[in-house]
């Protein structure tokens, strides 16, 4: 995994998430969905400035696991519905490309497909393992996928008319997250077939 984009609750977070001791972490997960809406309707209206500034919003995420994990408010229903929101997310955050007719609808659905294949291996072979491993094995998670598909937003904005084997430069980036997800997701049930 590419951990350089992996989040660590550090002094600053912690900083950031006292004020928030009396929030709960579910509703914290139901306002972190908003960034990923309003940067869909955003990217519909070809707004690509702002819609970087709405992705931004998704490090909002971070904070319902940082607040439940700080102030011992961690729950079953909590993790789940966080999982749940993430899914939901990564719809708004990919399918956008598709509605605005900037990637292709077919490369945006293989990649809403196996992103969802990786979090779903993930979640199954730690629940066939009773919730004693954890399975987060493989060279690309949501975090650097949400990382590559920002910089390649910025990339896009700079140079729209760049094509790679006739594709533009956010399919080509789209077609390399689906190749490797699909490799981490074969990293996935081998590991769950080795350790299970």
């Amino acid at each position: 995994m590419l951990s350089i984009f992996k989040p660590t609750i550090d002094k600053t977070t912690q900083k950031l998430v006292s004020p928030l001791a009396s929030v709960s972490p579910n509703l914290l997960t139901l306002i972190g969905i908003v960034p990923s809406i309003l940067f869909f309707i955003l990217i519909l209206n070809h707004q690509y400035g702002w819609a970087l500034v709405a992705f931004l919003g998704n490090a909002f995420d971070t904070l319902d696991g940082a607040v439940a994990k700080r102030f011992n408010k961690k729950t079953a229903f909590g993790g789940f519905m966080d999982s749940t929101f993430d899914r939901i997310a990564d719809f708004f955050l990919i399918m956008s490309f598709a509605f605005a007719n900037i990637v292709s609808w077919q490369i945006c659905v293989f990649l809403i497909a196996i992103s969802y294949l990786v979090s779903y291996s993930r979640s199954r072979a730690e629940l066939a393992s009773g919730a004693k491993q954890v399975f987060a094995v493989g060279l690309i998670e949501r975090t650097e996928r949400l990382a590559i598909i920002f910089f390649s937003l910025i990339a896009y904005i700079l140079w729209p008319n760049f094509k790679v084997l006739n594709l533009n430069l956010l399919e080509a980036v789209f077609v390399m997250l689906i190749l490797l997800s699909a490799f981490t997701f074969v990293q996935r049930i081998i590991a769950a077939y080795k350790r299970l």
